[in-house]
């Protein structure tokens, strides 16, 4: 894997955020760092990859019935042992759409939210990534924001990634309950849309999850028409981990 040129910043120990709500709950709960992850007062070295998550509830656990259970939570546990120690910082929280991603200083179009500065694309290169996963499932569309807003955010996003030479994965759309076909449609739509833009670095397990009237599977539900059961939750671990970016960023 080619290498950055630089040493990395001390690190704090892993923040992994919990169970956050679904809509404008801003609240977390922080796990215990997994035997193994990076430790406060640890320094990162250039063999030892760190990986930044940005995104909105599902990466924060929510669905889940444990923290374990989270897919974040099962992808640090099933890389502790890695060759090379990875370094995880999952600033994802429930309710945060794309426009929380945009860098620092962005001013958002009228009755758009802006970015959030302890979880945006700014504050994840603080930490000097090899590697920045975004994933904001369903709460733009649940906002009525046009699915070509949500592209041009990702572009601005990906766009400071590759000046700073980190490489990426974006997430496609996860079904969601909404109330008419046309809406949940959308979804589908923008999945879609993400792998047609990104088609190097997109990650879509939409059609895993989804029935063929675009709801979520029931046998994969948490039952608040949002969010994804522990099920959910590890066949998206497992996509993950076998993702051909993610492999070749912990090699």
């Amino acid at each position: 894997m080619k290498r950055k040129l630089w040493h990395y910043l001390l690190l704090f120990s892993v923040t992994v955020t919990g169970l956050s709500s679904c809509s404008d709950e801003a609240d977390t709960k922080v796990a215990d760092s997994p035997k193994g992850i990076a430790t406060a007062n640890h320094t990162a070295t250039d063999d030892e990859p760190v990986i930044v998550i940005i995104g909105a509830s599902t990466a924060a656990g929510r669905g889940a019935s444990t923290p374990d259970s989270a897919w974040v939570n099962r992808l640090i546990a099933a890389t502790v042992n890695n060759t090379k120690p990875l370094h995880y910082r999952n600033l994802a929280l429930g309710g945060l759409t794309s426009y929380a991603a945009m860098p620092t200083g962005f001013v958002p179009p009228s009755g758009r939210p802006a970015p959030d500065t302890a979880r945006n694309v700014t504050k994840a290169l603080s930490y000097h990534p090899d590697l920045v996963m975004i994933t904001y499932p369903s709460n733009d569309v649940a906002n009525n924001y046009a699915n070509s807003e949500v592209l041009s955010n990702y572009r601005t996003v990906i766009k400071l990634l590759e000046q700073a030479s980190v490489n990426y994965i974006v997430f496609g759309a996860q079904p969601r309950d909404l109330s008419t076909l046309s809406k949940r449609k959308l979804l589908k739509t923008l999945s879609d849309s993400i792998a047609s833009a990104f088609p190097d670095h997109h990650h879509d397990y939409y059609d895993m999850l989804a029935t063929s009237t675009y709801n979520i599977k029931p046998e994969l539900a948490a039952g608040d028409g949002i969010h994804v059961n522990d099920t959910g939750h590890r066949l998206i671990f497992k996509s993950v981990l076998n993702h051909p970016i993610f492999i070749g960023t912990i090699d």
